[in-house]
């Protein structure tokens, strides 16, 4: 897998869109606040989000299923997004954009699943590499962002809203000239295409695709699934502000999220090769229980000194959380095939003879593959994600304090660790 060109292309591709998510998203809470509106505007841009990603995840992955335009399609969506934060005047606007984000992150998830579902015998590892390289790309960029922005904002005597306006501006440029280098570099074949001699139709009936989404374990998954994201919709969006508020100035806040999610990133080469190894069941576990309890202790974030071991320890929670977490997912989504044939009536001629009528059957195979089985319990997950910060929302607008949302979320985080135990006990016609 290492030697692959294709994956490592996608790698140094996944890692640029990374960074200048990274870098947006960072910004995106103290832009909202600079604007003029309100932390609970600032959860919302989360439930935005989210529903970009479904629309990525389900309409946009449909029309655009090569390696090359997946990657230009959530490029350009960054892109917009990229401008959109350099010159919106408006917080309300600026919040709606964060729809065009989603949908490219959730192209770009889905193109991570289906490169990996193509490396069978080291299927956790490519997720965990590819996802290190969106993880690490995050990383940098958040960490360049916050100390970038302060600095800028004091050596040029602006605002903080022009700086990141100036910042958003200036990241465009690099950004869309390193994806239009390595673009024509990527393969163009779809990654559906394993044989083209042999059609297959790439739908599914609904009666065949409900039976495996029944499956004890995959509504497991899903339980897992939407908790997970249900919990970092809560808290995630006004984390920043919450450690901001407690006096850690945004440039120190930048450092401790680069630190954070390096571990994150770094973690994943190593924790994909131990999912391959052992399997997920406990990785999943124990990262998810480990991941809730670290959440607790946000709101007791008072310094650099305390944020950056506490979010080196969740980077490395979240190192074996993710590549177990999509692991699972796929093991336990079986491909699920129906084949039947239709009757076809055509006319024959031959010479010397009248037109008549003939009949021939053609079969058709619908398949049900693991990619649009990941595609549901990731949309699951957004909706979660989505619910999440629109309840978090709420709360904040019903005057729970930002410190109320950690505990709710580290919460729902360890309880999704426990069900995981429940794969220990259901049946195991469909397990690794």
């Amino acid at each position: 897998m290492k030697r692959d060109p294709t994956v490592r292309r996608l790698f140094f591709g996944i890692f640029v869109i990374g960074f200048g998510a990274g870098a947006l998203r960072f910004l995106f809470p103290f832009q909202i606040l600079n604007l003029g509106g309100t932390e609970s505007l600032v959860s919302l841009g989360g439930t935005f989000s989210a529903i970009g990603q479904v629309l990525g995840l389900l309409v946009l992955s449909r029309l655009f299923r090569s390696k090359r335009s997946s990657m230009l399609v959530s490029g350009l969506l960054l892109a917009v997004f990229t401008l959109a934060t350099a010159l919106v005047q408006d917080s309300v606007v600026l919040t709606l954009t964060r729809l065009f984000e989603g949908a490219g992150a959730g192209l770009l998830t889905l193109l991570i699943i289906r490169v990996s579902c193509e490396f069978e015998s080291c299927r956790g590892e490519t997720v965990g590499t590819l996802l290190s390289a969106l993880f690490l790309g995050s990383a940098i960029g958040q960490g360049i962002a916050g100390i970038a922005v302060e600095n800028m904002s004091q050596l040029l005597s602006l605002s903080q809203l022009a700086t990141i306006q100036f910042f958003g501006l200036i990241l465009s440029v690099p950004f869309l000239a390193v994806l239009r280098l390595i673009l024509p570099s990527i393969e163009e074949q779809p990654l559906s295409g394993k044989n083209e001699d042999h059609k297959e139709h790439k739908h599914f009936h609904f009666g065949s695709f409900i039976r495996v989404l029944l499956t004890k374990k995959v509504l497991l998954l899903a339980i897992i699934y939407f908790l997970y994201d249900f919990s970092h919709g809560f808290y995630t969006p006004i984390l920043s502000i919450l450690i901001n508020n407690n006096g850690v100035p945004i440039d120190q806040i930048g450092l401790g999220y680069l630190t954070g999610d390096i571990v994150w990133g770094a973690m994943q080469l190593y924790a994909g090769r131990v999912v391959d190894r052992i399997g997920h069941l406990w990785p999943l576990i124990l990262s998810l229980v480990a991941k809730g309890i670290i959440v607790f202790f946000y709101a007791g974030v008072f310094s650099i000194a305390s944020l950056i071991p506490l979010l080196a320890l969740a980077g490395a929670a979240e190192g074996f959380l993710e590549p177990a977490r999509n692991d699972a997912a796929m093991a336990h989504s079986p491909t699920n095939g129906l084949t039947h044939d239709h009757t076809h009536y055509f006319l024959v001629h031959a010479p010397g003879m009248s037109f008549s009528l003939a009949k021939h059957n053609h079969e058709h195979v619908h398949l049900t593959g693991s990619d649009e089985v990941v595609s549901i319990l990731q949309t699951v997950g957004l909706i979660g994600f989505a619910l999440g910060a629109g309840g978090g929302a709420w709360m904040l607008l019903e005057g729970l304090s930002i410190s109320s949302l950690t505990i709710v979320g580290g919460t729902m985080l360890i309880l999704a660790g426990l069900l995981s135990t429940g794969f220990r006990f259901t049946s195991t016609d469909d397990s690794q």
